[in-house]
């Protein structure tokens, strides 16, 4: 991409972005509507708590994957294509080697965290079935979260999407061929998935390996440990980004388990699934800035670093607007496609009503995670991502629904992002005041440059 046009690819790889972010969380979303109708909202319950778990094997592929990219964006920006290509290699050397791990060590912690998040009985055999097979399967979903930000850093963020679009209806076929002709019930759920990230995880190979220009070559595969480094220090930002949401429905529903039992998970597992997966396209805004922000920053173009901020920071104001009129205006319908009943559907309509106001807020805070990491202000970033599923949520939580009842456990989203829309303003108005400095150091230095060349 050239540096002076590197802004005006904003549309492109945001909508792009966005759609593959939704089409990749909309793997629990497909799996969670045929369990819920076919088998029942236990079911539903089910994923929704073994979810956490299989999100923290997605986000590590999506962590190393960004990683890889902000760096491989970086180098070419600096104008080191050849780098930018040994990066990619050793990307996918790491995505390898971190999948081999996380699978073998999930599996034998899968029961111990189902039971410490409060699963028992039928919930708990029915998200053990879930579990195991998705986390068999632990080298596809990370292969598959982690190639899909190398293409869209090759300028392949189309491909990406048209790839997610394929996985989906992929997983959207088997999800009927396992569970209603087969009758392989959450097990099948699980398959499905599987194999659509197989499709994706071969699909965005082929491509890395037969473009024609800066394909994979085997020459690439040698191992750098300072790229290894690098990566992973990166990678902690969006893997942050990607696991977050999965934490916070960690916190939820410990809490539901405590102040309102299994009816109250239910509805929160209603929350997850549609709110949930709404404030995926928010992430898919903040996600597509990335290799337009490294690269400029690479490039030292704060020109065009103002330009993708202030667009991202308008478009994501605007998307959450549209996603909370959206979610209000259509969550009457969500009990009844979800197959919720009698009090179930009346608790599940209620508490996504109370909540959806927290899209308003989200969408500038993850435009915030996704632009420090990119201009290399991870410390920033760190902060934004961690702070809330750690500490204010947890805390939050605790103090909200002994005042409010089930209520309180509605509202924390909607208090937390709003304290940290605060934070965020602040943090890009120092951002700002340090770019300035910079570019002042950069003119002088030119200046001095060109007097030097005039003697």
């Amino acid at each position: 991409m050239e540096q002076t046009a590197v802004e005006k690819k904003f549309g492109k790889y945001v909508m792009a972005s966005m759609i593959t972010m939704f089409l990749q969380s909309a793997y629990s979303m497909i799996d969670g509507l045929f369990v819920s109708n076919l088998i029942g909202d236990t079911a539903l319950s089910a994923v929704n708590v073994a979810w956490p778990i299989i999100a923290v094997v997605t986000a590590i592929g999506t962590g190393v994957g960004c990683g890889g990219a902000v760096m491989m964006s970086t180098k070419q920006g600096e104008g080191k294509n050849e780098e930018s290509n040994i990066v990619r290699a050793n990307v996918i050397l790491a995505l390898l080697a971190s999948s081999i791990v996380v699978t073998i060590l999930f599996l034998i912690l899968l029961t111990p965290l189902l039971k410490l998040m409060g699963a028992e009985g039928e919930l708990l055999r029915l998200s053990q079935i879930y579990g195991r097979v998705m986390l068999t399967g632990g080298v596809l979903q990370i292969l598959s979260c982690g190639l899909t930000p190398l293409l869209r850093n090759d300028n392949r963020a189309v491909s990406a999407m048209m790839i997610m679009v394929g996985g989906l209806f992929a997983n959207l076929g088997l999800d009927f061929v396992f569970m209603y002709v087969f009758h392989m019930g959450i097990g099948g759920a699980a398959g499905a998935s599987l194999c659509a990230q197989l499709f994706t995880t071969v699909c965005c190979l082929m491509i890395l390996c037969t473009k024609k220009t800066d394909p994979i070559r085997l020459s690439q595969f040698m191992i750098r440990k300072e790229y290894w480094k690098k990566i992973f220090k990166t990678a902690v930002s969006p893997f942050g980004i990607s696991l977050t949401p999965s934490l916070l429905i960690l916190c939820h529903n410990v809490a539901c388990l405590k102040f309102g039992g299994d009816l109250a998970v239910n509805a929160y597992a209603l929350i997850s699934s549609t709110v949930g997966s709404y404030r995926v396209l928010l992430i898919g805004v903040a996600e597509g800035i990335q290799p337009l922000a490294s690269y400029a920053y690479g490039a030292h173009d704060f020109h065009a670093i103002r330009k993708i901020r202030n667009k991202a920071v308008i478009t994501a104001i605007g998307v959450s607007f549209f996603l909370f009129i959206f979610t209000i205006a259509t969550a009457r319908f969500y009990p009844v496609i979800y197959g919720y009943e009698g009090e179930a559907a009346d608790l599940g309509y209620h508490a996504v009503m109370v909540t959806a106001a927290q899209l308003i807020f989200t969408g500038l805070v993850r435009v915030t995670n996704s632009f420090f990491y990119s201009v290399g202000k991870d410390r920033y970033s760190l902060f934004m991502i961690y702070f809330d599923p750690l500490i204010m949520t947890p805390l939050t939580i605790m103090i909200l629904p002994r005042i409010f009842g089930l209520d309180g456990i509605w509202i924390t989203a909607v208090v937390t992002q709003f304290i940290l829309n605060i934070v965020a303003f602040g943090m890009f108005a120092s951002h700002e005041k340090q770019m300035r400095r910079l570019e002042a150091k950069e003119d002088a230095v030119a200046d001095i440059a060109f007097a030097g060349k005039l003697q």
